[in-house]
């Protein structure tokens, strides 16, 4: 399968107030997603399966074959835009996808967009999911134009009813800032990320990153060929790549070949029904216990302000009592309460959540984080071996829950002493779970560094460091790869048989 199937990293989908949970809930399941409807929608089953076709598309074009390990991405759909807004704190957004320390998520508002020029929902979420999936198979240090020009080409595609997938469409969101802008120009679209770019050159920038990446995907000539040792280079870390020797005429050649490309009746390509499987997709109501939970559960990992905790506690324990049987309800509780730091309610309420369900992964996952605090604190062997029993519980009851794996390590950790290989094995498997997941990245970076693996740490930080978007993260990344790299090297110029110490 050609290079050019490969990219990364991510960006942003959106929802509503604590307590609104009178309207009912309905759940799509398909292999890869869990879609969650408010209110009956005839359209859900229809909008799952067009998740899972999306998925197929990628997968077939990329050539991934085996099955991805942990949960399926989590979809909301909800009820307004005006949820989605303020649920991701911006009045601009349409939808939103991010990660939590248990799964990957999006929430986005119902219904298609309002004009020919607008970006959808839908196509954010094809975007974003785009990047989710070459973070999970295709990870490397791709330039910013070619992160988002991959995604780009992805997210605008159509499903006619009979059946196919039409792909490699114009996005008519960036046809004006492109054509009446002009295309970015080459030098600075592959120079720079899409740091401190306005509202105009945003657009023109994803355009011609679109732009360039179809004419790469739907061509086959010496810029194509030679777009692939470039892009070959940049991901297996070449130093000093120089651009221009990369294509006829350099830089300059590459980009006058763009602008005659661009006067041209662009290509799309299908996918033809026949060429899809896609599995069973299964229409429920969500438990009513957990459908008056979702707005509560969804503020609550959306990483909330911490001035807004208490309220969701007061919020979520309302519809906990409504629910006494509910191992759920109590479980989410439980976590509720530990962000709020009241450690004994939360104990409480986790133990009350295990005795309805011995088989509560988030209960015990939760029991076991007060338990290591409460062990930190007394250094009593019982409540170490209190905190590592409910771990051990923990990922019985899930071994696909990436966050018991987390703990494992952190006991260990915490404990001190030579980190045992069970606990690297342990944290990178919930980094294999969940690798779109930063904080996974990050702690399986450092894991390596202490082991003296420093190159390989440097590399798995790559999709942070490289990422097109700047954040405090990213300036993070760039310097742990800078100081892993000098040990790299320090440890290669180390004389043979005085090994440098692992940390």
């Amino acid at each position: 399968m050609r290079f050019w199937m490969r990219a990364l990293a991510g960006l942003g989908l959106a929802m509503t107030g604590m307590g609104t949970a009178q309207a009912a809930w309905w759940q799509a399941q398909t292999q890869h997603f869990t879609v969650y409807s408010e209110g009956r929608d005839e359209t859900l089953r229809g909008f799952a399966e067009r998740l899972e076709k999306f998925d197929y598309l990628l997968r077939r074009l990329t050539g991934v074959t085996s099955p991805d390990k942990g949960s399926p991405v989590k979809v909301y759909l909800l009820s307004s835009e005006a949820k989605v807004k303020e649920l991701a704190r911006n009045p601009n957004i349409a939808g939103y996808y991010t990660t939590s320390d248990r799964t990957a998520y999006a929430f986005l508002a119902r219904g298609a967009k309002t004009g020919k020029f607008d970006m959808g929902a839908e196509e954010v979420l094809f975007h974003e999911y785009t990047h989710h999936f070459m973070l999970h198979h295709f990870p490397a240090a791709y330039p910013a134009w070619y992160v988002e020009g991959f995604a780009e080409f992805f997210s605008v595609v159509d499903f006619p009813k009979d059946g196919s997938i039409h792909f490699a469409k114009v996005p008519m969101g960036r046809v004006p800032g492109l054509v009446l802008g002009q295309p970015y120009p080459l030098a600075q679209l592959l120079s720079r990320t899409t740091d401190g770019l306005n509202l105009k050159d945003g657009d023109r920038y994803y355009g011609t990153a679109w732009l360039l990446t179809h004419y790469y995907f739907q061509n086959k000539n010496g810029y194509t060929t030679g777009m692939t040792r470039y892009l070959n280079d940049l991901a297996q870390g070449k130093p000093d790549v120089q651009v221009d020797s990369y294509f006829e005429g350099g830089l300059g050649g590459l980009e006058k070949e763009l602008k005659a490309y661009m006067r041209k009746r662009l290509s799309m390509s299908v996918l033809k029904p026949q060429e899809m499987n896609i599995g069973a997709i299964t229409v429920v109501p969500v438990d009513p216990a957990q459908a008056a939970l979702i707005e509560d559960e969804l503020h609550l990992i959306h990483r909330p302000q911490q001035d807004e905790i208490p309220a969701l506690v007061t919020s979520i324990r309302a519809t906990a009592a409504k629910y006494p049987d509910s191992a759920y309800a109590l479980a989410l509780l439980a976590e509720a309460e530990w962000e709020a730091e009241q450690a004994d309610a939360a104990l409480t309420d986790a133990d009350r959540a295990i005795a309805i369900d011995p088989k509560s992964a988030r209960a015990y996952a939760v029991r076991a984080e007060a338990l290591l605090a409460r062990a930190q604190d007394s250094d009593k062997a019982e409540d170490w071996k209190a905190a590592l029993t409910s771990i051990v519980r923990a990922n019985r009851a899930d071994t696909e829950d990436p966050v018991p794996l987390a703990l494992f390590y952190r006991y260990h950790a915490m404990r001190g002493g030579k980190m045992p290989d069970i606990g690297y094995d342990g944290l990178y498997k919930a980094f294999s779970l969940l690798p779109q997941n930063p904080n996974y990245r990050f702690q399986i970076a450092q894991a390596m560094a202490y082991r003296g693996e420093y190159e390989s740490a440097s590399i798995m930080l790559d999709p942070i460091a490289f990422s097109p978007h700047g954040s405090d993260m990213r300036q993070a990344a760039i310097r742990m790869k800078a100081g892993y790299d000098a040990q790299a090297a320090e440890k290669k110029a180390a004389p043979a048989g005085n090994p440098l110490p692992a940390s």
